[in-house]
């Protein structure tokens, strides 16, 4: 299965391999498991469900959406010894039925994006929570945060703009097609963020908060103006987005995207080539050039910028950009639903009935 391996490749060898992430699932449900009933959504390789048996689970059911992951999960079972105690459902989890005495006392699923939601991760939780859960169930992660920072990197530049054309020949008419209304990750840029010079020219934001024992999308305000304070005197490029989820409501264990966390971290290679993070070029909304040209947004310590967050429906896709005004502007206005169309269409999960499928974990 050529797309099977692709994935595999691509991120799945990282994704297993970060052992700090292995060991968060491990300790959270170290606390919670024993004699409980496990529902693992979007189960993989099985990694997360032998855990839970391994924890002393009394049952554990595993739904994965792919067919060869699940063959491959089989496989893993049988290894581990763990087949009579994994049950493994070929399906997606929204059209999964459980008789009440199969609803779960625990529900662990790691279905995290590049973006924290960006891959439907919070319908797969709601739908659970009314269907496939006990009341008071204990689900993992118990929350997360969705952060950006604003970012100066001329090396970003580099690949991102033409800067003063070369020998003489200008070369600026490229510029025009520059792309800052496009969120993309830094796997498709084609490189670890952290391997790259650059500077934050603030501390990070929280987007929002999410808690997947009761939130919804609704619970996340779909347009934000959040005010910034520059810490040094610069420019900025671009928009980083990063997050950190949490095993309880305690948060006893965290795990991050953050490329400050992760640099230098044996296990930190791995985790930003699975994940990385989400990066948005963006321009200065006062001084794009006459001939249509984006430029970056020139900053001095201490100023106030406003950081203009606009989500599609599920809240699982941001698009940026940049203001100094505290009030949205005439043109702001104009543009807004322009942009809100624009990041619609980056993804669409559907309407609540027909997700796509799941990651595998």
């Amino acid at each position: 299965n050529h797309e099977l391996i692709h994935t595999v490749n691509d991120w799945h060898f990282a994704m297993l391999n970060d052992t700090d992430r292995n060991w968060f699932f491990w300790h959270a449900l170290e606390a919670v498991v024993q004699d409980k009933v496990v529902l693992d959504i979007g189960s993989g390789s099985g990694l997360l469900s032998m855990m839970a048996a391994r924890l002393g689970a009394s049952k554990v059911t595993a739904i994965e959406g792919n067919t060869e992951m699940i063959r491959l999960a089989e496989k893993n079972l049988q290894r581990n010894k763990q087949e009579d105690k994994v049950r493994l459902i070929h399906n997606l989890s929204n059209r999964v039925k459980l008789k009440p005495e199969e609803k779960a006392d625990v529900l662990v699923s790691e279905t995290l994006g590049a973006l924290m939601l960006g891959e439907g991760t919070l319908n797969y939780i709601v739908d659970a929570r009314k269907r496939l859960l006990k009341p008071g169930a204990t689900i993992i992660p118990a929350g997360g945060r969705q952060c950006a920072v604003l970012i100066e990197s001329p090396e970003i530049a580099t690949i991102s703009s033409i800067s003063g054309g070369w020998n003489g020949f200008d070369l600026s008419a490229i510029d025009t097609l520059q792309d800052t209304a496009t969120l993309l990750l830094t796997k498709t840029w084609g490189f670890r963020f952290n391997s790259i010079e650059s500077r934050r020219m603030c501390d990070p934001v929280s987007l929002f908060e999410v808690d997947f024992h009761q939130d919804t999308a609704n619970s996340i305000q779909q347009q934000m103006r959040i005010p910034i304070t520059i810490t040094k005197r610069g420019q900025i490029h671009a928009v980083l987005a990063f997050w950190e989820v949490w095993s309880d409501r305690d948060k006893k264990h965290v795990m991050t995207t953050d490329p400050e966390k992760t640099h230098g971290q044996p296990w930190g290679f791995a985790r930003d080539m699975q994940w990385g993070q989400g990066l948005q070029l963006c321009e200065d909304p006062d001084e794009t050039t006459k001939a249509g040209i984006p430029k970056p947004t020139d900053v001095q310590a201490g100023e106030t910028i406003y950081l203009v967050v606009r989500f599609n429906s599920d809240r699982s896709l941001p698009q940026f950009h940049l203001s100094r005004s505290a009030e949205e502007k005439p043109a702001e206005a104009a543009d807004a639903a322009a942009a809100s169309a624009a990041v619609e269409g980056h993804v669409d999960l559907g309407n609540g009935a027909d997700w796509p499928p799941m990651p595998s974990s």
